[in-house]
C-alpha cells in the first residue's frame, strides 16, 4: 500500500530497552488466542495459513482471527479491554497507533527482551517498535525503501552510485532515467546522505542546526529541473510506468515486489540508493507488528508473546504479502533474486519516528519537500520554517 506522508522517520533511533533476564515461557502453546487483523485478499489467505500451521503445530491451542475494520479499532479495544473479553494479539502497523502504550491498552514487552533478540528480528525494526525507551509491539513484516532497475533500459554497471552522479546523468538525459515519488517516507533517506539528523532524542526537530538538510532540499530542486528524474505524487503512474518499461529505475517499496518481480522478471534488480557526500542513504523503515493487549494475566501475556514470535517465525518463510518482508532475518527457498538483494539491503534502514508529534512533524515535512521542490523558498527557509513550526506545535 502507498505509504501517507506521515510514514517516515528520524534518522537517529529511540534508545532500546535494557535487555531483561526473564524465565522463558514453556515452549508448548495451549489455551485460547484471539488475533485482531485488518487483513484482507491474498494478504488475508497467507495469514490465514500461518495460523493454520501454528495450530496444527500445537494441538492444544486455539486460535481465532477477528476482522477489525483500523478506525474501529482504538474504541473498539477499549470496550473489550474494560468488558474483560479483551483479544490477545492485535496486528497492525505500528505508525497507526502509536498511542496504545500510553493509553494503557498493550503490554510493554521490556520484559521479553531476551526472547526478541533470539527471535533474530531486524535492529531497526525493533529500534522503531520502541517508544520512550520501551518496547511496545513486535514487528512481524518490514517496509522499506529501494532502488528497483530494470536491466533491459539500463545496465546495473551503468547505474549511478552517488547522488552527484545521479544529476549529472540526469541533468544530460532527455528523458526521465528515475521516477521518485513526493513524500518523506520516499525521500526521508537524503537527509543521512548529507550528514543531518531530523529529530534528537527528546523528538526535537533539530535539521536547521545542520547545513546537510539545506544541502538536500538544495539537491532535490536541481534535480526537478533537470530533464532526467521525474517527480510525482501520482503514485500508480509511476508505478506503471516502471513496470512497463517506461521508466529504467524507481525509488520505491518493499510492497511492490509482488508487481515488480511478475512484470519484470529477471530484468528485476534491487540496489542500494546512491550514496550523497557524508555517506550512504539510509532508508527509513516501517512494521507490520502485534501488539500484546493489556488485561491479560501472566500466564495469558507469556503465551500471547510466544505465539506472536512463533507467527513471526513462519512469516519468515511464507509468501511475500503487500506488507512488505519479513522482519526475521533469514532467506526463504521462495525468495526471487529481487528479494534477496532487498534483503540484503534492510541493515542500511533506520526506524520510523512513530513516537510524540509524529502526525505533525511529517504532515510538515511534506510541506517542505513539496515547496522545496517546487523552488518557492530558498532552502534555508524552508528548513528553518520546518524545524521552528514542528516543535512549537509538539511543545518541543
Amino acid at each position: 500500500p502507498e505509504p501517507t506522508p506521515t510514514q517516515a522517520a528520524p534518522a537517529t533511533a529511540t534508545p532500546l530497552p535494557p535487555p531483561t533476564s526473564t524465565p522463558k515461557p514453556e515452549l508448548g502453546l495451549a489455551g485460547d488466542i484471539v488475533l485482531w487483523h485488518s487483513w484482507s485478499g491474498e494478504d488475508l489467505k497467507i495469514l490465514r495459513s500461518m495460523l493454520d500451521r501454528l495450530q496444527s503445530d500445537h494441538p492444544d491451542l486455539y486460535l481465532d482471527a477477528v476482522h477489525v475494520g483500523p478506525s474501529e479499532v482504538r474504541q473498539r479495544l477499549l470496550d473489550a479491554i474494560l468488558a474483560g473479553n479483551g483479544p490477545s494479539l492485535l496486528l497492525a502497523p505500528i505508525s497507526r497507533y502509536p498511542d496504545l502504550a500510553s493509553e494503557d491498552l498493550v503490554q510493554p514487552l521490556n520484559g521479553y527482551m531476551d526472547l526478541v533478540q533470539e527471535a533474530d528480528l531486524l535492529s531497526s525494526a525493533w529500534y522503531g517498535n520502541t517508544i520512550a525507551s520501551s518496547l511496545v509491539a513486535l514487528p512481524a513484516w518490514v517496509e522499506t525503501v529501494a532502488l528497483y532497475v530494470n536491466t533491459d533500459l539500463i545496465a546495473p554497471n551503468e547505474v549511478p552510485r552517488t547522488l552527484d552522479d545521479l544529476l549529472v546523468q540526469a541533468n544530460l538525459s532527455d528523458t526521465p532515467l528515475l521516477g521518485l515519488y513526493i513524500s518523506p517516507f520516499h525521500l526521508g533517506w537524503g537527509f543521512p546522505a548529507y550528514g543531518a539528523v531530523m529529530l534528537d532524542a527528546g523528538y526535537r526537530v533539530v535539521l536547521d542546526q545542520q547545513p546537510g538538510a539545506e544541502a538536500w532540499l538544495t539537491w532535490l530542486r536541481e534535480a526537478n529541473l533537470s530533464g532526467g528524474i521525474w517527480f510525482s505524487q501520482d503514485y500508480a503512474e509511476l508505478q506503471r510506468a516502471f513496470r512497463h518499461g517506461e521508466l529504467p529505475m524507481i525509488i520505491d517499496g518493499s510492497w511492490t515486489l509482488a508487481s515488480f518481480v511478475p512484470a519484470l522478471g529477471d530484468s528485476l534488480r534491487v540496489l542500494s540508493i546512491p550514496d550523497g557526500p557524508a555517506g550512504p542513504a539510509r532508508p527509513f523503515v516501517n512494521s507490520e507488528s502485534f501488539f500484546v493487549i493489556a488485561g491479560q494475566s501472566p500466564r495469558d501475556t507469556d503465551a500471547s508473546v510466544m505465539a506472536a514470535l512463533a507467527l513471526i517465525e513462519l512469516a519468515a518463510d511464507s509468501p511475500h504479502t503487500t506488507r512488505g518482508l519479513p522482519a526475521a532475518q533469514r532467506e526463504a527457498e521462495a525468495d526471487s533474486r529481487a528479494a534477496r538483494e532487498l534483503k540484503a539491503l534492510l541493515e542500511q534502514t533506520v526506524p520510523m519516528h512513530v513516537g510524540p508529534g509524529a502526525k505533525v512533524i511529517w504532515d510538515l515535512a511534506q510541506i517542505m519537500f513539496e515547496r522545496a521542490l517546487a523552488g518557492q523558498e530558498p532552502p534555508a527557509d524552508l528548513v528553518a520554517r520546518f524545524a521552528l513550526l514542528a516543535n512549537e506545535q509538539t511543545s518541543r
